[in-house]
This record gives C-alpha cells, structure tokens and sequence, in this order.
C-alpha cells in the first residue's frame, strides 16, 4: 500500500522537513574544478531533490562517499530515494542518518514510512512513534502524512483504538481529506484492510462511517448524529455498522451502546472487538459468567497478536468475581504474551496483593510504575485501556 501522499510534488515538500532539523553545511562552489568536490556535490544534490530525486540520490551518494559522516545527507538521500519508490535504498539511508543524528524526529518518521511500503509494520510503527516523540517539526503535511500512515498500518494490525488515536489530533486542525474520513471509518467499522481491498459498496459504507465518526470527534454532534442515523438506516446489515453506532453511544446512553454490539454480532458472530465490549459491559453489571463466555467466543476470532487482550480481560473478569487462581493464571499469561503492557502489570498487582502475595505484588506494582512514566505520545498500547473504545465508567 502506498504512502498516503498522493503525488511527487508533496513527497518532495515532506522530505524537505528534514532541513527543518539538520542545518545544511556552508557549501562553497567549486565550478571550475575538474573532479566535482564535496561541496559540488552536495549543492547539486539539494537543488535537485525536489524536481529529479533520482538524480540527486546518486549526486548524494557521491557526496557521502566523500563524507559519510554527513547526517543530513544521508537524511536526504533516503527522501530522494524515497519518493522514487525504491524503499529498501531509503531504509538504509535513513538509519545511516539516523546512526548519526539519533535526534531527529523528522528522518526517524520518514523511515517508518518506508518501512511501512516494504511491509514491516510493527518496525514501521516503532519508528514512527519514535519520530513524534522527538518531534515531527512545524511542517503539518509532514505530520498528517505520518499520522495517516500510522493510522493505515495500525488497521492492518487490527490496533484500530491505537489508529483512531493517530487520527483525533488531524480533526482538531480541520484535515478532513478523504483518506483521513476513510482511514477512520475503517477504525470506526473495526475493518483490518485497505481501502483499495474492498468492493465499490464497501467503500462507500466506510466513507459514510468515516465521516460520521470525524464529526464526532470534531465537535459536530448535530452533523454526527445524523450521519450514525444514516449509516445505519442505510447498511443496517453490513459489517461494523452496529458496531461503529455502539461506540457512537458509549459516551451517553450505555444500554443502547449494549445492544448495538449485541446486534452486531449476531449480524456478524466473528466481530471481537464487538465481543470484548460485550464482555465488558457484562462484567460492569455483574454477569461475570456471560462475560467470561463472550471473551472464550472472542478469543476464538481475534488475531493471534491480540491473544494477551482476550487473556488480559478474562483475568480482570474473575478478578471481579472473586476467582482469584483463575485470575492470576490469565493475567500472567497476558503478562508473558505482552509484558510492555502497563495495565496487565497493574491488574496482576491488584490481584496477587488480594492472595496475600504481597512481594509479587511490590513486584508488579513497581513494573506498572515504570512502563507508566515511559508512555511514548502515539498511544502505545501500555496506558491504554483493554477495551476497545475504552471501559467508560
């Protein structure tokens, strides 16, 4: 899948944030020299990188042969790469800059880019979230590349609270492209695929859900709420419908948020996050036993990347009900599948401190505290809630 930037002309003007971090070197001209100097090169190089990358890639790699400690021009020699699609090329340049200047917000974000067009997502994502923590800079279309990006790998994943939360920030500056209101209706609908995956009606299911769910998280409940009526008066039996009209009622009427998911699965009996929310739900009123069976029905569904949330949950689950062994065996193993979750360490605390285990709860404890104070700002999934839309109370 291809970056959410559309055209070379914006490639060129994102790869140019990384001026923005890297001063350029005082370059003096050398035109009469019969061997090209470093100078020469690197001042060709830069003043080709928006109009014929190729070019200035190999006038880069010129210059570096001459300097290779030349940060930023490793930086730019993997945007020029970049934008002429030859990812594997960039990746390389990229961490040989960053190698060199591990600070740089801008080249860590841009090889999570190309990382993501070579289909190494999870490395991707770290990388991007690596950028945004240092800082992505003052160029906003760099930013919303980024995100969108992110967000687009983060579906894939099947991380769509994680890819929503890339997404929430754009609303609050107006970016209400199409792809940003597509991306989240994939996140609203809870769907793991490209947009350019889907059939012609599929897509317009999630451009409807998209721009609902944008409007909501822009302030527009008036606009919103006539577009969740829409979506589901219009694809009352499609995938996620339901499901994206529950989360739209979480926030103020819980009872009606329930029986969307319950409809959605029984539209749809393999859709897990819908399942989870169920689960939730059951166990905030009480009914621990029909939450631990929504969880045993989601767990069958869910990736195998997400087995820790089933087993997370199911922990907290008998935790509620008392069962206490039963608890610390699934909170351990949701401990073993994703040990950089911070609530996991939280919740097995909690419980070993009720079975009177009081060293392993100091143990845990003193691991949530630290995981806590090393959240990154992309939404990691260490601080976020298990529950996909968040367990509200």
């Amino acid at each position: 899948m291809r970056t959410p930037v559309s055209s070379a002309c914006y490639l060129a003007r994102a790869a140019i944030v990384i001026a923005v971090f890297v001063p350029t070197p005082q370059l003096a001209f050398s035109q009469q020299a019969a061997t090209p100097s470093f100078e020469d090169l690197a001042a060709r190089a830069q003043a080709l990188l928006d109009s014929k990358p190729a070019e200035a890639a190999a006038l880069f790699k010129q210059a570096l042969a001459l300097q290779p400690a030349w940060a930023e021009g490793w930086l730019y020699c993997g945007a020029a790469l970049y934008q002429v699609d030859r990812y594997a090329e960039a990746t390389d340049a990229f961490r040989k800059g960053i190698a060199l200047a591990p600070g740089k917000g801008a080249g860590w974000a841009f090889l999570g880019l190309a990382e993501a067009e070579l289909d190494n997502s999870d490395q991707a994502i770290a990388d991007m979230r690596k950028g945004e923590e240092l800082g992505l800079g003052s160029n906003w279309q760099f930013e919303v590349a980024v995100r969108v990006k992110a967000a687009q790998v983060l579906v894939r994943l099947s991380s769509f609270d994680e890819a929503l939360s890339q997404l929430v920030p754009l609303s609050q500056r107006n970016e209400n492209s199409a792809e940003v209101q597509q991306t989240m209706g994939l996140c609203a609908l809870a769907v793991p695929q490209a947009i350019s995956e889907l059939s012609p009606e599929r897509r317009a299911v999630v451009a409807l859900a998209g721009k609902a769910a944008w409007d909501l998280v822009s302030q527009r409940p008036t606009e919103a709420a006539a577009e969740y009526r829409e979506l589901l008066d219009r694809y009352p039996n499609q995938p996620g419908v339901h499901y994206a009209f529950g989360l739209y009622w979480m926030e103020t009427d819980l009872a009606a948020a329930f029986a969307e998911f319950r409809r959605e699965v029984e539209i749809n009996p393999q859709h897990w996050p819908a399942l989870i929310l169920i689960a939730s739900m059951h166990t905030r009123k009480g009914d621990t036993e029909a939450a631990i069976q929504s969880l045993r029905q989601a767990m069958k569904a869910m990736p195998t990347r997400y087995r820790w949330l089933g087993h997370a949950e199911l922990g907290r689950t008998h935790l509620t009900a008392g069962n206490l062994d039963a608890a610390i065996t699934e909170l351990e193993t949701a401990e073993r599948l994703m040990a950089s979750n911070a609530q996991v360490h939280f919740i097995l605390s909690q419980a070993y401190r009720r079975a009177g285990r009081k060293a392993d709860a100091q143990r845990e404890t003193a691991e949530f505290e630290k995981q806590k104070v090393q959240q990154d700002p992309l939404g990691v999934p260490a601080m976020r809630p298990f529950t996909f839309g968040g367990d509200k109370k």
